[in-house]
């Protein structure tokens, strides 16, 4: 990674802002947008660099992360993929994380809401940004798949207490069309990223990885996700199925009362 390491000082705290804007990002219908051309780019991630220890992180799956970057050069780079951005009921998912430089630090340290380093390592830069971003994409997934279990659960209690579902037959399909929509939203863009190729050669920095990794809860909270889809795909593949029963029964009655119809018209006109 082309990010080059300044002169420390004794102490200091660097922000990490990442935010969650899109649900899939072209990065490269988007690489000329920003007030910095790529310091990197690939189809999954793009780095810009604004100045001596500030960047942006931006990734294919629609997170922007940004290392040390005054909040109006964030606004104003948002602003420019304004169009991609998610709509405002959907809601936009973001975190706050820091990067502490101690130089008096012993080995790196990974707290709740902060990394203590003893320097600032670019490889560490970029793992904490890469799962800050994991962190916020898997936030707005949350938030998604809460308000669909919360929606099965009205059919769920309308079905228990009722015996029947009330809603037309657009709500319904509508309903089942979200719930596809959202499953393969979910499957296309969010994934659980390989350990970056930094890790590969530094014990520490992976150590680093699996600690901050585990600190943010991410293989939890994919796996949560996971199940949730499940039931929800279960409740789903129900609905389906009784809405199908439902219009098989209207068909059979309809059948039986054009029968019952056609012997009534035979027997009035034998008499």
């Amino acid at each position: 990674m082309a990010i080059t390491s300044p002169m420390q000082k004794e102490q200091y705290l660097y922000p990490i802002k990442a935010f969650h804007v899109a649900e899939r990002l072209k990065l490269k219908d988007i690489r000329e947008r920003f007030t910095r051309p790529p310091l990197e780019f690939s189809n999954y991630e793009m780095i810009l660099k604004y100045a001596e220890d500030s960047y942006a992180f931006i990734y294919n799956y629609g997170s922007v992360v940004f290392f040390n970057v005054p909040d109006e050069l964030q606004e104003r780079e948002l602003s420019s993929i304004q169009e991609y951005r998610l709509s405002t009921d959907q809601g936009l998912t973001t975190d706050v994380y820091f990067l502490e430089v101690q130089e008096q630090a012993g080995p790196i340290k990974v707290y709740f809401d902060k990394i203590i380093a003893p320097k600032l390592s670019p490889e560490a830069v970029k793992i904490a940004c890469m799962l800050l971003a994991e962190s916020t994409a898997l936030e707005y997934y949350e938030v998604l798949i809460e308000n669909l279990l919360e929606k099965t659960n009205q059919w769920s209690k309308k079905l228990h207490h009722q015996g029947r579902m009330l809603e037309s037959s657009e709500d319904l399909i509508k309903f089942i069309g979200l719930c596809l929509d959202t499953k393969q939203s979910i499957i296309s863009n969010l994934y659980i990223v390989d350990s970056p190729d930094e890790t590969w050669d530094s014990v520490d920095l992976d150590k680093l990885h699996q600690e901050l990794k585990a600190m943010m809860e991410i293989d939890t909270r994919y796996r949560a996700l996971e199940y949730k889809i499940k039931i929800i795909q279960e409740s789903v593949d129900v609905i389906v199925e009784l809405s199908k029963s439902k219009r098989e029964t209207l068909l059979e009655m309809i059948i039986i009362l054009l029968i019952a119809f056609e012997i009534i018209l035979s027997l009035i006109k034998w008499h």
